[in-house]
């Protein structure tokens, strides 16, 4: 892959304007603007991202790309903030130069266009929060929603290859997932999500038990903060989507209908999908589920302020899914049809896995309460009402957070159900029990007074649990990856050729091997480094030596400084006194 051309660089602008200043202004004033004029400085970054005790493995890399910065001449800053702090550092007010975190991963290759596309830039969440905008990617963005599947994999590529060129952020690793279970329960996965958890609680030699599953997660305030809607929270992993349920559910690569009874998609060309909910749909509170509530959702989705607010006030999630719907027809309480844009049903059928919301209680959480902010991504909803198979318990505390089974979910008594639920459930609800650190979640599973662990494990204590005489751990792989993202607002980080460069200052396979002591993937394909890991197209995309993104500039997680140097004057900076300057 040939190097993209060096833009238009910030120096070499204000150079031209200055020379066109001073044939005007005359030599005494040309002489005065430089004496005023201060010598460069040298380049500056922050790497935010969360403390050890939440995430280890993310401040390990923090770390590392630090010392890896300043090798390079970067004044280079490592900055610990609380999960919280961080999330609304980068998802909402924009507020850093490079991040380091673990990304949940893309359920479809369309979720790059909620990522990427300029059309979200100010706004919030996981909406491209790189501020990226660009042209050509939203083109790839937009021509693969709408192309077959013969044609979605060459635009893929082509999108993959400018992403790789431009380099709004860059993959690291792919974490294994790992449980701690205790002997005998059964645990075919890790849990992370309610595919997982109803796996465990489906498995008959898991039970019947009078009780619930005992699951063991670590950290501070994770059920504050129960808005299905906000991004700017620490939470279980999983937990409201056990709460809210979608119409259809994604089950690895199949889309199972769950709320629906029925998805009718017309024939090739249409860009309708009829939806037939089941009968006797209820919320958690014992109102009656409708078309309504759907067709509430999805407007939602895109103005929380139901008009109120000049241009909308977008919810922080889901927001790229959104995008998907042109408008709604309710046809009558069980039946609605969804319009959507041009796009492949491949990319549409992601419109049907949004949790819905039960509209008698959102629509009083319209208003305004902030600038561009609404009631209903402020408020903590520490209550929640949902659809799911199990709602909130009141004798939840601040060290366990209890589900119970909600008895009146249509898929527990119904025999037409997914193959998913046959067996289901052979335990009473699910209890979090919270742990303050990995440590401690770790000894309630040896100690016995936990079934599994749901946080993940470092190192360190999944040794210790193996190690124990009851308990084992159990590995699994994920769509997650650790991420390295860069504001595009930042003055350097604003030139993809720096990106670029900076992408390349992380050596991945040392990092797996001596970070995650081998319990991950390296990004080792141009595929992998965009996240999609599992794409099977590697022989579409072409790099050449000079420009190989994969390519660290040094051994075994050191970095040639000499080799470093050189790679950045290649792109118009200079040194000096070992500095990289602006």
């Amino acid at each position: 892959m040939d190097d993209v051309a060096p833009s238009t660089t910030r120096r070499g602008l204000l150079a031209t304007v200055g020379v066109g200043a001073s044939a005007l202004a005359g030599c005494s004033e040309r002489l005065w603007s430089q004496a005023e004029t201060t010598g460069p400085e040298q380049v500056s970054l922050t790497i935010k991202t969360v403390p050890a005790d939440d995430d280890r493995l993310a401040a390990t890399i923090a770390s590392r790309l630090r010392e890896n910065y300043t090798a390079a001449g970067i004044d280079a800053t490592h900055e610990p903030v609380s999960k919280a702090e961080l999330y609304r550092d980068i998802l909402l007010e924009g507020e850093y130069d490079v991040f380091v975190t673990r990304h949940s991963g893309f359920d479809e290759y369309d979720a790059l266009y909620g990522l990427l596309h300029s059309q979200f830039v100010s706004e919030r969440g996981w909406q491209n929060p790189f501020h990226v905008s660009d042209v050509t990617i939203d083109e790839y963005l937009e021509t693969q929603r709408e192309a077959d599947e013969t044609d979605r994999s060459s635009v893929l590529a082509d999108l993959i290859g400018h992403l790789l060129q431009t380099t709004p952020y860059t993959v690291v690793a792919y974490p294994y997932t790992v449980s701690g279970v205790t002997e005998p329960l059964q645990l075919p996965i890790p849990p992370r999500c309610p595919r997982e958890y109803i796996e465990v609680m489906s498995h008959p030699e898991n039970g019947p038990r009078d009780g619930p599953l005992e699951v063991g997660v670590f950290g501070e305030g994770l059920t504050e903060e129960l808005n299905p809607l906000t991004v700017d929270r620490n939470r279980i992993d999983g937990l409201l989507d056990l709460v809210y349920d979608p119409l259809v559910r994604q089950i690895g690569d199949e889309y199972v209908p769950w709320l629906a009874e029925d998805v009718e998609w017309p024939e090739e060309g249409q860009r309708r999908a009829r939806i037939t909910l089941r009968e006797g749909l209820e919320w958690h509170d014992g109102e009656s589920l409708d078309t309504d509530d759907v067709e509430f959702t999805l407007a939602f989705l895109e103005d929380t302020s139901m008009g109120s607010v000049d241009g909308g006030v977008p919810a922080p999630r889901y927001r790229g899914r959104q995008t998907l719907l042109d408008r709604t027809a309710v046809i009558d309480d069980r039946t609605i049809d969804l319009y959507v844009f041009e796009a492949s049903q491949t990319a549409a059928r992601r419109l049907l896995t949004i949790p819905l919301l039960p509209a008698h209680i959102w629509t009083e959480r319209s208003e305004a309460v902030a600038d561009r902010q609404t009631e209903a991504i402020t408020v903590a909803n520490e209550d929640p009402v949902g659809s799911g198979l199990f709602a909130v318990s009141e004798a939840t505390t601040a060290t366990e957070f209890e589900l119970e089974s909600f008895d009146a979910h249509v898929l527990r008594g119904t025999a037409d159900r997914p193959e998913l639920l046959e067996g289901f459930s052979q335990f009473e609800g699910i209890t979090f029990r919270i742990a303050p650190n990995p440590g401690a979640m770790g000894g309630l599973l040896i100690d016995g007074e936990i079934d599994v662990t749901a946080s993940e494990l470092p190192p360190e204590t999944a040794r210790e649990i193996r190690n124990a005489t009851a308990t084992r751990t159990v590995t699994g792989t994920t769509d997650a990856f650790y991420m390295i993202g860069y504001n595009s607002r930042q003055d350097e980080l604003g030139n993809p050729n720096f990106r670029r460069l900076c992408s390349r200052l992380i050596d991945r396979e040392h990092a797996v091997s001596e970070f995650f002591e081998g319990f991950a993937q390296p990004a080792t394909t141009p595929n992998a480094l965009v996240g999609l890991h599992d794409w099977d197209f590697d022989d579409e995309l072409e790099t050449s030596p000079d420009t190989d993104p994969l390519a660290f500039p040094g051994t075994d997680g050191e970095p040639n400084t000499s080799r470093v140097q050189s790679l950045f004057a290649d792109i118009g900076y200079r040194y000096e006194d070992e500095l990289l300057l602006e």
